[in-house]
């Protein structure tokens, strides 16, 4: 599962934990680096849904 982790500060371009943010946002895959970063630093965390490759498949036929 992936995680969407947003930072307080919505212009925040930098690394943290190894984690390359821009504009206060970053994508992790790894559930530890989620916790880290909402326990000990105060982001806020989302899952982000992933669409199968069937799900793929329906959307690209709708173009």
């Amino acid at each position: 599962m992936k995680y969407r982790i947003n930072t307080p500060n919505k212009i925040y371009n930098g690394v943290t934990e190894g984690v390359l943010f821009a504009n206060g946002e970053a994508i992790v895959e790894n559930e530890w680096l989620k916790n880290l970063f909402t326990r000990d630093y105060g982001y806020t965390a989302e899952a982000i849904k992933e669409e199968s490759p069937d799900e793929k498949k329906a959307t690209a036929v709708k173009k």
